[in-house]
């Protein structure tokens, strides 16, 4: 057995002067970073077997960071997300 993190992630969009991010014209991106097409990414193994520390803890965070900086910061999900405020879906 193991502890493992599993992150997702999304990216909203609304703009100025429409409401809240749950209002039905958000353009959204979720990212879930265990799933493809970013399977290379986790989930994130928790070091410590069944009883980590907080420390273990701490360690898998900063891995879950670097896998979801990885993930948002790509080519692909950066042109979805800039396009947003010009239009494109």
């Amino acid at each position: 057995m193991s502890i493992q993190l599993v992150a997702k992630i999304s990216a909203v969009w609304v703009p100025d002067g429409v409401g809240g991010m749950s209002v039905k014209s958000a353009q959204k991106l979720d990212v879930v970073v265990d799933f493809p097409p970013n399977a290379n990414l986790g989930p994130i193994l928790v070091p410590g077997g069944n009883t980590p520390s907080a420390a273990n803890i701490t360690t898998a965070l900063n891995s879950l960071a670097t896998a979801v900086t990885a993930v948002m910061g790509n080519t692909a999900n950066l042109a979805i997300i800039d396009g947003w405020a010009s239009g494109n879906p």
